[in-house]
Formats: structure tokens, C-alpha cells, sequence
């Protein structure tokens, strides 16, 4: 059986630890491989020291720590806000991340497309319009830095499905841009996440992993929700995936979840980081 390539998401640390911190102590539970959750307080590019924001830290590196990805949540930006200012300030954050992203040779930034108002959505014309157009900037802006843009499927979102994501980024059309797909944002908004993975097929270049009902969104430990890892594992060997899967499993006892998660998932074949 082959083994599929996995890392974990610094998320259930962002008020805990920084994320060097959060890297170290990781370490020391035999995780190499890690997708960096900005946020104020954890990691925020402004904020940085000069020396930082130029290339990430040899002790790390020396130590065998990877970056594989950079993760802005939906949290205060939105891409497809009706607001440009909104729209404006989000790209600026982008952007500061796509040059940390260039500096530390981290191959993808994740990003969310931003949420849509429950009660009074914009028209869905102009909500691909600004997505086409924010994201387009955005590739162009990752490409002379080194590094690609993965779009994610998210509930809150006009692409909360994958044959949603998949409509959207046919209208986008632009190969510099792939996916990341969320087996917990699937579940939860109601499709079958092996179902999802065959859909977008080839644009998957990350997964993210976590549980999760479909009452509740969560991202939850592996094994206390619903979803069918097994049937991800086989879905994700089926379209010949070869990238990391995340963990990204927001936890208030991370220092037990974590592991144990990585030891559930290693019986469908994901390879813990230890292991190379």
C-alpha cells in the first residue's frame, strides 16, 4: 500500500505558542512536516523581525523542519467582500505572505475565498467576478515569488462543494492556481469527500484532515466525528495524489490529539513524519 506523505496545521497552538514555538514543540513529538496558521499573536508577517522576514530560521531547517504550506483563515479578510476596501486589504495581506512564502521556499499559500452573507448574499456573478479577479492578481503575484495559490473549499463560502470550486476556477482559468481540498468542510456541507476528491481530481496539490458531524462544523480529532478516512484514502490513491495531507485538527488537548490522530491515520496509509 502506498504511503501518503502527511503534516500538521500549528492551529490548535495560535494562543498558545508562536509558531517557531509551535515548530519545536511539534518536533518533539516526531512531526517534520507543518502548515503554518497566520494569525496576530502566533505568526503575522508584520510583525516579524527584518531578519526573519528574509529567510526562515537555519536552527529549524538543521533540525529537518519543512514549511509546506501558509494558511490565512476566514477570519477578518474576504476576497469576495462587496466592499473593495475589504477586498483591497485582504490582497495586501496575501501579498505579504506570498513574499514570506518566497523567502522561506514554501511551495503554497492557502487561501479562502471569503464568506458570503447568509441573510443577503451578493448575485453570483459578481461574487466569481471579484473572486476571478482577486485571485488572478494573486497568481500573478505568486508566481514571480516562487510559490502557488490553493484555493479551499469552506462552507461559509460560494464554493462549498467541490463541483462549486470546480466551476469557479474553470470561469478563472488559470492553471498557476490549485486546490486544497478539506475532507471536514466537504462532509459537513454535505458531500461525500472521496466523491469531492474525484471531482477536482489533478487540481488537489494539498488536503487538509480533520472530523467533523454534520450538525456541527468542526474540525475535530480524527476517529470522533464522521467522516470515512478510509474512503478519503482510497480516493486520494485513485486520482493518484502524490502531495501532503494536513492535519488540521483544531484541538484544546492538541499535545494528545494530535498524535493519537496520526496514529489512526497511519492505518489507511498515511506516513508519519517520522518516518521520512
Amino acid at each position: 500500500m502506498k504511503k501518503l506523505p502527511i503534516a500538521v496545521n500549528t492551529y490548535s497552538y495560535i494562543y498558545t505558542f508562536g509558531a517557531l514555538e509551535s515548530i519545536r514543540h511539534l518536533s518533539e513529538f516526531g512531526f517534520r512536516r507543518f502548515e503554518l496558521l497566520f494569525n496576530a499573536g502566533h505568526i503575522w508577517v508584520p510583525d516579524l523581525e527584518p531578519s526573519l522576514r528574509k529567510s526562515f530560521p537555519t536552527h529549524l531547517l538543521n533540525e529537518g523542519a519543512e514549511i509546506v504550506s501558509f494558511n490565512l483563515p476566514i477570519m477578518d479578510h474576504n476576497l469576495t467582500s462587496p466592499n473593495p476596501d475589504v477586498r483591497l486589504f485582504t490582497h495586501a495581506r496575501f501579498v505579504e505572505l506570498i513574499e514570506l512564502a518566497g523567502a522561506w521556499s514554501v511551495p503554497y499559500v492557502v487561501l479562502v475565498p471569503g464568506k458570503v452573507s447568509p441573510l443577503l448574499p451578493a448575485p453570483e456573478s459578481s461574487l466569481l467576478g471579484w473572486f476571478i479577479d482577486g485571485v488572478g492578481a494573486l497568481a500573478e503575484v505568486a508566481l514571480q515569488y516562487g510559490t502557488k495559490i490553493l484555493i479551499e473549499n469552506v462552507p461559509a463560502t460560494f464554493v462549498p462543494l467541490a463541483g462549486d470550486l470546480a466551476k469557479a476556477l474553470e470561469g478563472l482559468n488559470d492553471n498557476r492556481v490549485g486546490v486544497v481540498y478539506d475532507v471536514a468542510n466537504g462532509f459537513f456541507a454535505g458531500e461525500d469527500p472521496a466523491t469531492g476528491i474525484k471531482t477536482l481530481g489533478n487540481r488537489i496539490e494539498l488536503v487538509h484532515l480533520s472530523d467533523t458531524g454534520r450538525n456541527q462544523w468542526r474540525h475535530d480529532p480524527i476517529g470522533t466525528g464522521e467522516v470515512d478516512f478510509r474512503s478519503v484514502a482510497e480516493a486520494i490513491r485513485s486520482i493518484g495524489f502524490s502531495g501532503q495531507s494536513v492535519m488540521e485538527i483544531i484541538s484544546a488537548n492538541p499535545d494528545h490529539d494530535l498524535p493519537e490522530s496520526r496514529g489512526l491515520l497511519a492505518q489507511w496509509g498515511w506516513q508519519e513524519s517520522s518516518e521520512g
